[in-house]
Formats: C-alpha cells, structure tokens, sequence
C-alpha cells in the first residue's frame, strides 16, 4: 500500500505525535525530597514464588511514599492494595524493613545501595543515556517531559530503563524498566535506584524538593489525589469495533528511540465477516527518530483470528488466511521486506473483548485501581488500571524472564468514556519483560489522537501487499 500517496487512511498527518529536540544536561538527583507514587509489579505471585517473595510487596500494585536525604537515608512507606504495608529504611550500612508500622525493623538483603547524587538518577550510566526528546505523555497530559533512556543489564541488544522528568522542573514524571532483577524477583542491583527497580511502571503523583528532611513517622496512607483500589464498580472495557489512533511506541530496546505510530482497527460483526479485511489491524509505526533502522516505516498487518464458529451456508467462513499477519518494511513506498506468520510472526489480531479473556481463575484481565482527576496524572479525566496477566504457558524468552516463569503482566489504562466503562479510551499500555531482540522490542504505548468512525473504514487499509506471500521469506 502506498502509504505516500493514499487518501484513504483517515488519520490525519498532523495528529502523529512529535518529539522536540533536546540539548540539555541530564537532571540532577536533589539532595533531598520526597515523593508518592504508584508502583506496578512486574509479575503476579506465581507457583514457582517462593515464601520469601510473597512476604514482599514487589508482586502486587502499590503506593509508596519515599523521602530521601543524600548519605544519609532512603525511607520508602509502601502500601499494597492487598491492605499490607512495608516500611523500608536504606542507609550506607544497608537496608531494614518493618512490617508492623514502625514498631521493630529487621535487617534484609535486598540488593540495594543508597542513591548517591554523584550518580544520579540513572545509576553510574549518566555517560550513556540518551534523551530522545521532549513531549507530552499522552493525550491527558498538558506538561511537557523530556523522554531519557539509559541501558542496564549484559543483553545483546542492550535493554533499556525509561524515565521521564518535567521539562520545567526536572521531577520525575514517570519510569519504566525494561528488565525485572535477575538474581531473584526480590534481590535488585545496588546499581540501580533502590525500590523503583523491583517494579516494572512507575507513575509519580507528586515530587517535591527539599531543603533538608529527616525519617518521617509512620502513616496510615499517603496522600494520593484521586486514588481507589478495586473496580470502583467499573466494568472491563470492550473495544469499538471501527477507529483509530495515533501513539508513541517506546521500546526496551536502548538502541531504538519512540516511534510515531498510527493504528487503523476493524472488528466487524459475525454475519458481516466476509473477506480478511472485515476483520484486520493496520499498524504502522514510523521510523522519524531512528535514521539508522534501514527502513523509514515498518507496518504490522494482522488479520482476525479464525474462530470457531459454525460456517453460514453462503460463503466459505472465517475467510482463507483470516489467522495470518505481516511484519512489512517500507523504504518510502517500496516494499523491502515482508515477514508472515508462517516465518515466525504469529500475531493475529486481538478480538474486541480480549480483555475479558476467560480463563479458569477468571477473565485474564482486572481492574486492579482507578485515579480520579488526579491534577499530574490524569487533569479533569479518570483512568482504570487494568492489569492483565499472561497465563502460564505463554512462551517468553528465558534470557529475560528466568525470575518470571510463569507470567507477567500488561498494564494499561483506559479512561472511561460510557458510565460503566465498557466504552473507554485508551491512555497507555506497557509489556513487562518485553522480548529483546524482536524487531525494536516494543515495550509501551502512549496515545495520543483517537477517533472512533461511523462509517466502516476503507477494505484498502487492510490490503495485503503483492510483494507479500504467506510463506517465509528472508
């Protein structure tokens, strides 16, 4: 498809999101603040925990407030939706918990060390972060962050930490690890930031520095606008069967940085369901800020799933090739490489529900918490946090996810546009332990322009090119 020259795509160019360029220095680790912010597991409890893990808060959704005074301490209160707490104390002499509000601490091994100005926020790898450049977040978001990453770990591609700090101000907004600890869910790097990298999402509700602090008191909850564990009596969302969006697809790979991107999405009804197109994703991510990636766009094409269904009795049904997908590289309108399902890209296109996946423990996916009108994270808006566990037995490469046998998860957050919720509008979604080496190994999606149509979108969207087949090609 000529993506150059079609009038048919219905996104306009000007709704892609952009990156500024930045010139400035990284930001600084102040001497002292303090903080409250969310906390997102890379994994669930799973059979292979062991009673050490789940003595942990580092497998459930949390808020922690932290405050922080340079060689001194780091005093993270840590608040489970489970209705656990965890008090940890780290100093030069290492690190203490308490699991009774204060009342005794015990010494643990966690691996951490006390983050030290000189090092900053990207822990010693200062020489070799990279910003990509400066823009919102997302579609609710009105402040401008400037969008970091630093690489961590021995993997070939190197995987990536995100962190995102306010243009202005230097706070950070938000950060993302693209690897979990290696040794064990519950031992992290002393090279690392102490807490933030036992987890896989962070989200920063507010940041505050100080003059000078000391260890606080215990609380009984921090102060968290807007915050509610539980579905709050929302439902689990179900995706319009007809829209589009535009998105920054951010990936743990350190040597990509974030991609403009434009999705087209068609789910049409079952006695409407007659050719591949009626059922079909066009994604197409642009290559704008990676001049190095050979291609200047890369699009994945996937069809519907073939269901399993009985056939009407006029047409042959689900449509042939209806499971298949393609990865297709662009060198402006020409086609220079074109991977399908039977070459190792098995990503057929998600139903309207996936969501809502059963599974024998229940749907795959649960509103976990919702933020309500939070003034950082979500202004005059509300947000679902969906959390959906991959089940046992989806294969994950082992290289980057030996602590995490069994599953991990997807977060997402969806703002509720019908009353119960089932209408929403997407506002990120983030992979923990996203694959290394696969494409850009895309980890997280922020999204930005989103239209739902009234009329069905154009079969043209969905054409699979001639320089395609379903058999492998190199």
């Amino acid at each position: 498809m000529n993506y150059e020259a079609t009038n048919l795509d219905p996104i306009p160019q000007g709704a892609y999101p952009t990156l500024t360029p930045f010139t400035g220095a990284a930001p600084p680790l102040p001497t002292a603040w303090e903080c409250v912010a969310l906390l997102h597991p890379f994994s669930p409890l799973q059979s292979t925990s062991t009673p050490e893990d789940a003595a942990n808060p580092f497998f459930e959704l949390c808020v922690t407030y932290i405050n922080y005074q340079a060689g001194d301490f780091l005093s993270a209160q840590v608040f489970g939706i489970s209705g656990r707490s965890w008090w940890y104390i780290v100093g030069e002499g290492g690190t203490s918990v308490s699991t009774d509000s204060g009342q005794t601490f015990n010494s643990v091994d966690v691996g951490w060390s006390l983050p030290d100005p000189n090092s900053g926020w990207f822990g010693g790898q200062a020489q070799n972060a990279n910003c990509a450049g400066t823009s919102p977040l997302n579609w609710m978001n009105t402040q401008e962050v400037n969008w970091w990453s630093i690489p961590v770990g021995t993997t070939t591609p190197p995987a990536a930490t995100w962190m995102w700090f306010d243009a202005q101000s230097n706070a950070p907004v938000r950060m993302m690890f693209g690897q979990g600890p290696l040794a064990s869910p519950s031992m992290g790097d002393p090279t690392q930031l102490a807490l933030f990298q036992m987890f896989s999402f962070t989200y920063f509700s507010s940041f505050t520095v100080l003059q000078q602090t000391s260890v606080p008191t215990i609380m009984e909850f921090p102060n968290f606008p807007g915050f509610s564990a539980g579905p709050n009596n929302f439902e689990l969302f179900t995706w319009n069967l007809n829209f589009g969006m535009t998105v920054f697809m951010t990936p743990v790979n350190q040597t990509f940085n974030p991609l403009p991107t434009r999705v087209l999405y068609i789910w049409k009804p079952d006695d409407a369901y007659q050719v591949t197109a009626d059922r079909s994703q066009n994604t197409l991510m642009k290559s704008t800020y990676n001049p190095n990636a050979g291609y200047t766009a890369q699009e994945a094409l996937l069809t519907g799933p073939a269901p399993d269904l009985v056939p009407p009795p006029s047409q042959p049904w689900p449509p042939p090739g209806s499971d298949n997908s393609f990865l297709i590289n662009y060198n402006g309108n020409e086609v220079t490489r074109c991977v399908s399902g039977s070459a190792g890209f098995l990503f057929p296109e998600e139903g309207p529900t996936w969501v809502s996946t059963p599974t024998p423990d229940g749907p795959i996916g649960a509103i976990q918490a919702c933020i309500f009108d939070n003034p950082v994270l979500c202004p005059g808006n509300t947000v679902m946090i969906v959390g959906v566990q991959f089940p046992p037995g989806v294969p994950i490469p082992p290289s980057t996810t030996t602590n995490y046998p069994d599953s991990t998860y997807l977060w997402t957050w969806y703002s509720p546009i019908s009353p119960d919720g089932t209408s929403s509008r997407p506002v990120t979604f983030m992979q923990s332990q996203s694959q290394l080496g696969e494409g850009t190994s895309l980890a997280l999606a922020d999204y930005f322009y989103y239209e739902e149509f009234d009329s069905w979108l154009d079969p043209a969207n969905f054409e699979i090119p001639p320089e395609c087949s379903l058999e492998p090609s190199e």
